[in-house]
């Protein structure tokens, strides 16, 4: 085995994404976060990186992690499953287009991760989740999250094992309570919406 394989073996889940992104947005070069301090060196942050590409057409950000699945070699014995199963991704609409791209997302995908690592949560499609506010300012209406599975991206198979690609939709509190007290058919809900909303984009300014 030369170098050059080795390298590409130690990083063959982040590859496997990057080669789904990349048929999804061709040549964008997207803005890319990570945390100063990985959180296998002692850092707070459990993902490795997430990665911010732009949707002119569709007016949407749309923010996609690396680390809940095995992004780098094999580690746990389920030859299926890649770490978690998942990874998560986030639409968000904008009004107008900035390169400033919003970084709440950011941190609530940091959280979802800290819960995920912490109590071994395995997130599943439909599941839903109470936030609060998916952002403290300016205030919001949107209080909860469902998720659903990538309308583009799906799921993909790696070397690693499997990997669905779980994309955030936020709720207002009216509907999350409702799924809750199982007023509104979940499932339901989110196909009235892909009527209107085909990539299920979050809109925080809904009400």
């Amino acid at each position: 085995m030369n170098g050059q394989e080795s390298e590409n073996t130690e990083t063959i889940g982040w590859d496997a994404i990057d080669k789904i992104l990349k048929k999804e947005y061709g040549n964008q070069v997207p803005q890319h976060y990570a945390p100063k301090v990985y959180y296998s060196l002692g850092g707070n942050e459990p993902l490795d990186g997430i990665s911010i590409y732009v949707d002119i057409e569709n007016k949407c950000y749309h923010y996609i992690t690396y680390g809940f699945s095995e992004i780098y070699e094999k580690e746990t014995e389920d030859k299926e499953i890649s770490g978690f199963g998942f990874e998560l991704t986030f639409r968000l609409k904008y009004a107008e287009f900035s390169e400033n791209y919003p970084t709440w997302p950011i941190n609530l995908l940091q959280n979802i991760a800290k819960v995920t690592f912490s109590k071994g949560m395995r997130f599943k499609e439909f599941q839903t989740l109470s936030s609060g506010p998916i952002r403290l300012e300016p205030s919001t209406e949107i209080k909860g999250i469902l998720f659903i599975l990538d309308p583009t991206l799906k799921e993909m198979k790696t070397e690693n094992g499997k990997v669905g690609f779980l994309q955030i939709f936020g709720l207002t509190s009216t509907e999350y309570q409702n799924i809750i007290d199982k007023k509104t058919n979940r499932r339901k809900l989110i196909s009235e919406e892909l009527n209107k909303n085909p990539l299920l984009i979050t809109d925080v300014e809904r009400k």
